[in-house]
């Protein structure tokens, strides 16, 4: 476009050039915009202050610091007039690559040329406070910006804070914090960044100081100082943010005291404090009966239980997977695998499909409870409803397996497993390498345990021990030579 101008005797003016080399800059072009700011050197027409601005900014932009600082010198050797601009691309680039002592000298420049730093100087020194910053360039920054052309406002204090405080300063945050008369905004950050760290009886001292200030935390915040209170057991600052006057509760809140409280083994707190959602006109959620549930399980209150989730159903809600599987495995521990068993069909008959965790949970609970041909037929199910078994499944049978001396079960199982897309681990080597010692196959053992080695699995203790036995006969120490030869005399140490 600039040749055919020229070729048409159109001289292309300043104007245009800035437009292409600009165009060029965006499109990261770098080397091109360079060659027509050479070009504006080398026959005109001058470059002007725009001109110099836009590819400072190109320059930085694409990381050439060195570059941009040349081209700075340059126009300082020029003479040419620098702006309010020109200072904020240096001053954002030094910040960007951490030289604060280059960004504020720029800055005591502008003030001895009459020239104040504008909201861009402000939060690009902000943005490097956030970043590589202490409080002592904090308050570097608070002088600037009290010299700028900007109101001190409490935005930039907040950000600064904020910086601090993801930088793991939480001290440093709370000296500028302590300079300020903080809005909602800024103590909200600083309750936050104590509780982020543990240090939840500073983040009550705010809590109090901000409600004698006649402001109060945002609900959320009340919210994620419960649940950590909570979590953390720090019962009597949990329960009096919750009780605290002047904030309405919600449903989320009653959650979070309500799982940290069973946790912590604190059973009737919890339910006591179920109880009083309704009196507080609000209405338990399905995580609210699912946390409930899951603490009746823990508790060995199967009716209780089993009661909940009929009120939960009538309610309009359903058990998550996790609760249903828990009470599967509440009710085989309790020796009544027929409930489970009730438990299981309850989900289907709601609609929903079984997950593999509950079925691993109602097999493993059958075979506990001498149900194994009940359990090996509900193994034959997971791939009828479309699942597929996972590790946990086929440890829990092939252990089984072994343990009646059904051994060709269990290898074929065994050797099923990755045909299904599924690796077997440590564990079931050493289950179905047991069965075969038990039983004196130790040939049949041989192979699985070069398969162990070659994955890097180790044998266990139990399986060790076995070994070592079969050592001191002769006979049987034949069969294991090959894997002494390989792997060492010492392998079954």
């Amino acid at each position: 476009m600039i040749n055919e101008m020229v070729s048409r005797g159109i001289p292309p003016d300043v104007c245009t050039y800035n437009t292409l080399r600009s165009r060029l800059c965006k499109d990261d072009k770098l080397s091109e915009a360079i060659d027509v700011y050479g070009s504006m050197i080398d026959k005109g027409p001058e470059p002007n202050l725009q001109t110099y601005n836009s590819l400072l900014d190109g320059l930085f932009t694409g990381c050439r610091l060195i570059d941009a600082t040349k081209l700075f010198e340059t126009m300082r050797h020029e003479e040419i007039e620098l702006n309010v601009v020109t200072y904020n691309i240096m001053i954002s680039g030094y910040c960007k690559y951490r030289k604060l002592e280059e960004a504020f000298e720029l800055i005591r420049e502008m003030n001895c040329k009459g020239l104040k730093a504008d909201s861009y100087t402000c939060m690009s020194l902000i943005r490097f406070v956030n970043k590589d910053g202490d409080s002592e360039v904090a308050k570097e920054v608070i002088d600037v910006i009290c010299k700028s052309d900007c109101s001190l406002n409490l935005h930039y204090y907040t950000a600064l804070i904020d910086g601090l405080i993801k930088r793991e300063k939480i001290d440093e945050a709370r000296r500028l914090f302590d300079q300020i008369l903080p809005d909602v905004v800024a103590y909200n950050s600083m309750i936050m960044g104590y509780f982020k760290y543990g240090k939840m009886m500073e983040a009550m001292e705010l809590i109090t100081r901000m409600r004698r200030d006649g402001m109060r935390p945002s609900g959320a915040i009340y919210t994620t100082l419960i649940r950590g209170a909570s979590q953390v057991g720090n019962w009597d600052i949990a329960l009096e943010i919750f009780d605290a006057d002047g904030h309405a509760l919600n449903v989320i809140q009653f959650n979070a005291l309500i799982d940290g409280l069973i946790k912590s083994g604190r059973w009737d707190d919890a339910k006591r404090l179920f109880d009083e959602i309704s009196d507080k006109g609000l209405v338990p959620d399905s995580i609210t009966y699912n946390t409930m549930i899951s603490g009746y399980y823990k508790h060995g209150k199967l009716e209780d239980a089993t009661e909940l989730i009929r009120r939960m159903k009538h309610e309009g809600l359903e058990p998550d997977s996790y609760t249903y599987t828990s009470l599967i495995h509440a009710s085989c521990r309790a020796g009544d695998s027929d409930a489970a068993q009730d438990i299981f069909n309850a989900i289907r008959k709601s609609g929903q499909s079984p997950d593999i965790f509950q079925f691993n949970a109602l097999i493993s609970g059958l075979i506990k409870n001498g149900k194994l041909d009940d359990a090996k037929r509900l193994f034959d199910e997971i791939q009828n409803m479309g699942l597929v078994a996972d590790v946990v499944t086929y440890n829990i049978v092939i252990d089984s397996l072994c343990k009646h001396e059904m051994i060709s079960e269990a290898r074929a199982l065994f050797y099923e497993l990755e045909s299904k897309g599924c690796s077997p681990d440590s564990v079931m080597f050493n289950t179905v390498i047991t069965g075969f010692l038990q039983l004196n196959k130790v040939k049949d053992a041989v192979p699985l345990l070069e398969s162990m080695l070659d994955r890097k699995f180790t044998p266990d203790i139990g399986v060790k021990h076995r070994l070592r036995r079969v050592l001191a006969r002769p006979d049987a120490r034949k069969a294991l030579q090959p894997l002494l030869d390989t792997y060492g005399e010492n392998i079954f140490e």
